[in-house]
């Protein structure tokens, strides 16, 4: 099995593990346990296909009872859908290839089931766009036909459709990703987060259970893309890790003209990620869990500083230019210089007061949030221009930055 396939299979089977020393947790889920018996008859064929893939074509060692009832598994599920679409149109033809039950394949000799099972597959084959909306999908029905290929391969049936090495290794990479992104990423991971809040311990478990590690290496890796609101790259961009909680830098690297960006040989441990560049507004990402061999990806998306300042003699008022200043703003400071100023909205960028203003004493600064800020100078639909006065005595300088 090719490395990054094991370290794949290895994260698998130390989910599976986790969930099923943990079932308590997910006991009030009631697909979970449904799924997660998906991923495991999965394992089963990965496990033969993968013995086939080594060259052991002398036998499949695995337990062919346990191939078996991944088999027979795999034709109920294609077997129920087809027979719901043969009774809403009332084939009776149709219904006799899939009208099985797990009690009637359990009766039939080890030579016979099979075959029973490659007819389910073929019928379902046949009406596969007209049984897919009573709840099977394509790769059950391929899942189907490897399943019935690697029994009839453990239990050397006369009849075996013979699997290929080639074609044994091209069956286990698309099961394994099918496993991790949709069984896994597209279903399990969804159900668990919704653990996050009411049981944390378990979901701290499961994500360090999800992480493939590279069992060729003991070092750790982060990479991933900087992007501006417009998915636009951002060339520049300096990403650092800390140890958490400390500013001791483990690695900084910078983000090329594409956006990229990888930090290679990291120790194992807990860090603080940060990103930062002059005009972006500094992202973190507190506490993050590398685990040796771990390969962490992170794309973040990265809002402009927006900055508007100007001079202003006593007494003067200008209007401040709020073009570009749209969605993805959570923050601004305002500022005063030598002179204090004060900042108010109005229904006319020429009104020279405004019922409504935050007043900035000379040399300082006052960080608000969004809300905070247009609701303290007035800024509504009604008085949608935002203007500065200088409020004191000297000239000055004024500042205001959208973050």
């Amino acid at each position: 099995m090719e490395h990054s396939i094991s370290n794949s299979v290895n994260m698998i089977n130390t989910t599976v593990t986790y969930c099923d020393n943990n079932s308590a947790a997910t006991a009030g889920i009631t697909n979970f346990a449904i799924v997660l018996g998906f991923v495991k008859g999965k394992l089963v064929l990965v496990n033969a296909l993968n013995q086939i893939a080594e060259g052991k074509t002398g036998g499949v060692t695995t337990d062919t009872n346990l191939l078996r009832k991944t088999m027979t598994d795999a034709a109920l599920k294609c077997a129920n859908a087809t027979l719901g679409y043969a009774n809403s149109v009332n084939n009776n033809t149709l219904k006799a290839k899939v009208n099985y039950t797990e009690a009637k394949l359990n009766k039939f000799k080890k030579e016979e089931v099979d075959d029973v099972c490659q007819t389910i597959h073929d019928a379902t084959d046949d009406n596969f766009a007209l049984a897919a909306p009573f709840g099977i999908v394509a790769t059950d029905v391929t899942d189907l036909q490897t399943a019935i290929n690697v029994y009839r391969t453990a239990t050397q049936n006369p009849r075996n459709a013979i699997i290929s090495r080639s074609q044994a290794k091209k069956q286990v990479k698309a099961m394994v990703k099918d496993i991790d992104e949709n069984l896994l990423g597209g279903q399990m991971d969804t159900m668990v987060n919704t653990l996050k809040v009411s049981n944390r311990n378990y979901w701290d478990g499961y994500q360090q259970a999800r992480e493939t590690i590279n069992l060729g290496s003991t070092s750790a890796k982060v990479r991933g893309t900087a992007l501006d609101i417009n998915d636009t790259p951002i060339k520049g961009v300096v990403f650092a890790i800390y140890e958490t909680g400390t500013t001791v830098k483990v690695a900084d690297v910078k983000t090329d003209i594409k956006g990229k960006y990888i930090a290679t040989k990291l120790p194992a441990g807990n860090f603080d990620f940060k990103w930062s560049k002059d005009g972006y507004k500094t992202l973190t990402e507190e506490d993050v869990h590398i685990s040796a061999g771990k390969e962490l990806r992170r794309k973040v998306v990265m809002n402009a500083v927006i900055v508007r300042e100007g001079d202003l003699a006593m007494g003067i008022f200008t209007n401040i230019d709020l073009t570009g200043i749209g969605e993805g703003i959570t923050q601004v400071t305002v500022t005063a210089k030598d002179s204090p100023m004060r900042f108010y909205a109005t229904n006319n960028p020429a009104n020279a007061a405004g019922a409504v203003f935050i007043e900035v004493p000379a040399g300082m600064s006052m960080i608000k949030t969004v809300a905070a800020f247009t609701g303290a100078v007035g800024l509504n639909d009604t008085n949608s221009f935002l203007n500065v006065q200088n409020a004191g005595v000297v000239a000055g300088h004024w500042g205001i930055s959208f973050e």
